[in-house]
């Protein structure tokens, strides 16, 4: 059933409010021990319904949401969200969006290509042929999201995501590598993962400190997703975050770096393209379901090393005097000043610890956005412009924004796919950093 029926059949149910449907396509490998262990294929379609009614000081906001199989399930749920609002809390409100359908609204949800599922298959057999011990995930998502309002606004959206993770282990070591596009060399990857596995049977020792890193696109990646997380507007001006000042103004104009840094999200970028539309299925404290269609630009937090804007809706943005901010998908950062791919950057530096990738990553201190977590698969020393030997693993304790003043070079950026945050966000664009004063805090037994 096209998921533009069961869309029709909610909105009708209620008097103010919007409806959004998800069918989801995703294929899926997994491989262990040089061996194909599980794979899937599923097809899902889930639907959120939004009932609003008007109410004294804001609006009352009712959602229900769930997978459905038909017209009745859509109806049904329709149904039971409207006789809910009536005893929700009351929430800030605003205009809902006004607009029209785009002409390929009824289309049908978009599967995955087959072409597609061939690349990724021959991609992980190459993985599976390679030496080692070779594990890894693999994972294609085409989900059609469609998303109507009482107040005639319709929007579509089809939106592709990829997901490889290939690791490496023997004896003496680990190694991790991910990409979030099909566009791979998979000889060079596994001839990569050869060299470094090769380089841990020469191990050197590090005590723990602040030192100069390099950190992987992926790793940075890791660390400003996290910033991106906490650029909330109302937070900073409560108090709660690193981005506040005293008296209940933020840090907004305030520069973060002297690097001449970027960190924005783009929806029309050519390679990392999302919704140009916001779809938000509940209220938070940075979005508001009364925002959904409303237009998506490139929007920079980091503009030239300085703080520009924070994340809040038209509500909350109203009522605590901040511009009103969303940001698509996805997640850039271009330091103007950084050349050269990551092995350019390696082969310029003189000495420092080469981190792979992070893990575990838990916040300490929002006041100073300060990050714990653990290095894996593969740390390095890189002495004379070349990677020499292994290191242990550490923890590490950072402050994400103190990092930022502490860049002092950068490669240009390249897409990349985090390792802490690929289950949620995988689509982003990162260069490779040196940073003075990383502090790892102490050894870990991690692989």
């Amino acid at each position: 059933m096209n998921p533009v029926d069961q869309v029709y059949a909610a909105l009708d149910q209620l008097g103010t409010g919007c409806v959004i449907a998800r069918s989801s396509h995703s294929q899926n490998l997994r491989w262990a021990n040089s061996a194909l262990t599980t794979n899937g294929d599923t097809l899902t379609t889930s639907l959120t319904v939004i009932a609003m009614e008007p109410a004294e000081g804001g609006s009352r906001v009712a959602v229900c949401s769930g997978q459905v199989t038909g017209l009745r399930d859509a109806a049904q749920m329709a149904a039971e969200c409207a006789r809910a609002v009536d005893r929700a809390p009351i929430t800030d409100s605003a205009e809902l969006i006004e607009g029209g359908e785009p002409p390929d609204f009824a289309q049908q949800a978009e599967p995955i290509p087959s072409d597609e599922t061939s690349a990724m298959q021959s991609l992980v057999a190459t993985f599976l042929g390679a030496e080692g011990r070779q594990f890894g995930y693999a994972e294609l998502d085409r989900t059609t999201t469609y998303m109507a309002s009482t107040t005639g606004l319709g929007l579509r959206h089809v939106q592709a995501g990829v997901r490889l993770e290939s690791s490496v282990r023997d004896d003496g070591g680990s190694t991790w590598w991910g990409a979030n596009s099909l566009d791979v060399d998979a000889g060079a990857v596994t001839s990569l993962a050869t060299q470094r596995l090769a380089l841990q049977a020469t191990r050197e020792e590090q005590q723990p400190g602040r030192h100069r890193v390099i950190l992987t696109p992926s790793a940075v990646a890791d660390l400003l997703i996290y910033l991106a997380w906490s650029a909330n507007g109302r937070d900073a001006v409560e108090g709660h975050n690193v981005f506040s000042r005293p008296g209940g103004t933020t840090r907004i104009g305030e520069v973060l770096t002297s690097r001449a840094l970027d960190l924005y999200a783009d929806p029309w970028d050519p390679t990392l393209t999302t919704s140009a539309s916001v779809v938000v299925d509940a209220n938070s404290s940075v979005e508001s379901v009364f925002d959904n269609g409303l237009p998506l630009r490139r929007t920079d937090l980091i503009s030239a090393g300085v703080l520009t804007a924070l994340r809040a809706s038209r509500p909350t943005a109203a009522r605590f005097g901040l511009r009103p901010l969303y940001l698509a998908d996805n997640l850039i950062c271009e330091d103007h000043d950084g050349h050269g791919a990551a092995d350019s950057l390696i082969a310029r530096t003189e000495d420092a610890i080469l981190i792979n990738c992070l893990w575990y990553i838990r916040e300490v201190d929002p006041q100073n956005l300060l990050l714990t977590g653990l290095t894996r698969d593969g740390v390095y020393r890189v002495r004379g412009g070349e990677v020499v030997a292994a290191l242990p693993n550490f923890r590490f304790n950072v402050s994400v924004t103190d990092l930022l003043a502490r860049i002092q070079d950068a490669s240009t950026p390249a897409d990349c796919l985090p390792r802490e945050w690929a289950d949620w966000f995988t689509r982003t664009r990162m260069p490779a950093l040196l940073v003075d004063g990383f502090n790892l805090s102490s050894p870990s037994e991690a692989l």
